[in-house]
């Protein structure tokens, strides 16, 4: 069996004064966790989701 390397992406990582961090096992899961968390506790609307923003998220994603 296989070792799976999980991804995380935290809140602090894009600059954000916020201590969530959110673990998974793929970038789609974790963006879409993180995309969540923004909309409920920093008030994001699917606007601040731009392309430009998923290349920010992506380029912080640590493996774990």
């Amino acid at each position: 069996m296989y070792a799976t390397n999980m991804k995380q992406i935290a809140c602090r990582d894009l600059g954000m004064d916020c201590n969530f961090v959110v673990t998974g096992e793929t970038i789609e899961e974790i963006m879409q966790k993180g995309m969540e968390h923004g909309k409920e506790v920093h008030a994001m609307t699917d606007e601040d989701f731009t392309p430009e923003m998923a290349e920010k998220m992506k380029a912080v994603v640590k493996d774990v």
